[in-house]
């Protein structure tokens, strides 16, 4: 296990700020770094353009299964074409490393709006927000792609307008894979719920009984509550984006 972690902070350390890459991409800062890649804000030296950047890490880049999956991420970026996730840019391989390059999506993450400037969401906002993200996910599950990791810190909101991010895990699958459609499906839907959860707890300001549920805990509409409920696989589970849509709409006409 130490030899392990030793090999990463060898082999995996990020590159330095100012490195330039395929003659066009200059290495701005770290954002971050996942389970298979490092992540980077880079300038288009020829435009002047922002990009995100992302690296298969070098410990990674080794193992053929990591390569495979790093390149199936890069074919299906390039095959999604919505405006709110961003766009495939580019892709090319420097001595045996592969990168790749996408759209910079300005704003903040909602996971720094809830847990670090502690920004209160209205239930109202906090419906029309997972509305839009509902939008994202019908037009993914349109083309059998599930995203499978719908986290607050993959949702950016800007002026309003909520972009999700990091494909990672993402997949495509074909009509022939039920069993796995059905199980990748409730993911997406259950990462919902649970994303409306965190926004509605934003404005709760009693305090958190020992054992105590949201249902407890939080003053909610019915209509807000069933859906709510079966997002999260208390009552029956949705079995298409439509189903929702509609309970989702009957939400938000309760509060409106």
């Amino acid at each position: 296990m130490a030899l392990k972690l030793l090999k990463k902070l060898l082999f995996d350390r990020p590159l330095k700020n100012g490195v330039i890459l395929n003659h066009q991409y200059k290495i701005e800062e770290c954002l971050g770094m996942g389970g298979y890649g490092l992540v980077y804000l880079c300038t288009d030296i020829l435009t002047q353009t922002p990009y995100v950047l992302k690296q298969l890490r070098p410990t990674k880049a080794k193992k053929e299964k990591e390569k495979v999956r790093f390149q199936q991420e890069i074919k299906l970026l390039n095959s999604i074409h919505h405006p709110q996730i961003p766009g495939f840019i580019d892709e090319f391989i420097i001595d045996g490393q592969a990168y790749y390059v996408m759209q910079f999506i300005e704003g903040e993450n909602i996971e720094e709006l809830l847990f670090f400037r502690k920004q209160p969401f209205t239930e109202l906002m906090a419906l029309q927000l997972i509305s839009q993200l509902l939008e994202i996910i019908e037009y993914l599950h349109d083309r059998l792609i599930f995203h499978s990791d719908i986290r607050t810190p993959n949702i950016i909101i800007n002026d309003g307008r909520l972009c999700l991010i990091d494909f990672g895990l993402a997949k495509q699958l074909t009509p022939e894979e039920m069993e796995e459609i059905k199980v990748r499906k409730q993911d997406d839907f259950f990462d919902l719920g649970e994303t409306l959860l965190f926004l509605l707890y934003s404005q709760y300001k009693g305090k958190k009984k020992k054992n105590g549920t949201w249902l407890e805990e939080l003053t909610l509409t019915k209509e807000v509550t069933l859906l709510l409920k079966r997002l999260l696989g208390i009552d029956e589970e949705y079995q298409h984006t439509a189903s929702i849509r509609e309970d989702l709409n009957r939400a938000i006409q309760s509060i409106t």
